[in-house]
């Protein structure tokens, strides 16, 4: 496979601020079939884009060339990672079929992952392993990979797995005796060049079950990175790798606890807080300023004071008011949140007994502060 090429220029022209050159033949893939385009350079500069459009297929170059006379370089790394990707996806994509008759809808080759979309609203754990294993001994098969054009005689005596939406010749890629599919994209010689497949997540999607998948290079990447994180884990708690999982259960459920204990103490710390407001109110009324605390704080705090007698408490948080009571008489902080902090710019409401409102402005919850002290008599 061509990985330079030394060509020269039939056309060129500028568009949107870039230059647009036609090469007498090329070794650059265009964006198509659901694959990206190739990088690369031509005479030394970078290749941003490769598209096709009526036809011909354009090289996008931020300078223009300078020169007829070109020579291609192909960024191989790319190519061959798409090429691994895709060739991955047809044999995913045919195994999932000849085994559960799942058929693909869509495919996607993106910088960081590759996905299928199949025709079945689950995916059971044991149906991902069955084919992850189906595909990964196709392509320790090495079996070969053959692309070839087709007339729509001969395509009608050909099982492709998909029949396409297009009229006249079409090109073929054949995973020997597995799959046929008509295709334009690129793909390696052999399944043994993919390396390896690895189903890495799957989910529901529109009716459908969208699997991601990685191949190749990708794939050891993925497995160095989790081995390095498991590397790591194994040395934090000590404890061998196959434990890890009843380890890591054990210190969530440890934390669980902690968090619980944590809660029952500061509820019993409210409640002494409380207390100590109470007994030191002159008032019914009473004002406090919390900044820095919770609005869950607030609200257990607010709840304890209540449970001692019979109050309108107004707590500050330095952008945000907690409003509850439970006094005898009729007073609707829903309604005075409504009618004065609105206007304010507040943003909140409640009932007649409880409301919180929040201000972007702190002058703003002063003003509207200083209005419901008048009001309801806040000290």
């Amino acid at each position: 496979m061509l990985q330079e090429l030394t060509t020269t220029v039939v056309a060129s022209q500028e568009r949107a601020g870039q230059h647009l050159v036609v090469l007498q033949e090329t070794i650059f893939y265009p964006t198509g079939g659901g694959q990206p385009h190739d990088l690369g350079t031509l005479n030394g500069e970078l290749l941003l884009d490769v598209f096709e459009e009526d036809g011909i297929i354009y090289h996008v170059l931020e300078n223009p060339l300078s020169q007829t006379d070109v020579e291609c370089v192909l960024d191989w790394a790319r190519r061959l990672d798409h090429m691994q990707q895709h060739t991955g996806q047809h044999l995913l994509s045919a195994v999932f079929a000849q085994k559960f008759g799942y058929a693909t809808a869509s495919f996607h080759l993106g910088a960081e992952y590759c996905s299928i979309d199949i025709s079945t609203p689950s995916l059971p754990t044991s149906e991902q392993e069955q084919v992850e294993a189906g595909v990964n001994e196709l392509i320790f098969a090495n079996l070969p990979v053959l692309t070839y054009n087709v007339t729509p005689a001969e395509l009608a005596q050909i099982p492709v797995r998909k029949l396409p939406q297009v009229e006249g010749d079409l090109r073929i890629v054949e995973i020997q005796g597995i799959d046929y599919s008509p295709c334009s994209g690129t793909h390696v010689a052999t399944t043994g060049e993919i390396s390896l497949l690895k189903i890495i997540k799957v989910e529901k999607y529109k009716g459908m079950t969208r699997v991601y998948f990685l191949c190749g290079q990708r794939a050891l990447q993925d497995y160095q990175n989790k081995h390095s994180l498991c590397t790591q884990l194994v040395a934090l708690l000590s404890v061998p790798q196959e434990e890890l999982p009843t380890r890591v259960q054990g210190e969530l459920q440890h934390r669980l606890n902690l968090e619980r204990r944590v809660q029952e103490l500061q509820a019993e710390l409210l409640r002494f807080k409380a207390q100590e407001i109470v007994v030191s109110a002159t008032e019914p009324t009473l004002y406090l300023d919390l900044p820095g605390a919770s609005l869950e704080e607030a609200q257990h705090l607010a709840r304890a004071i209540l449970s001692l007698g019979s109050f309108c408490v107004s707590i500050n948080l330095g952008d945000r008011l907690v409003l509850t009571h439970n006094l005898a008489q009729e007073l609707n902080l829903g309604q005075l949140v409504k009618e004065h902090a609105q206007p304010l710019g507040g943003r909140g409401g409640g009932s007649a007994t409880s409301a919180q409102v929040f201000f972007a402005q702190p002058e703003s919850l002063q003003e509207f502060l200083n209005t419901i002290k008048k009001m309801c008599n806040f000290v």
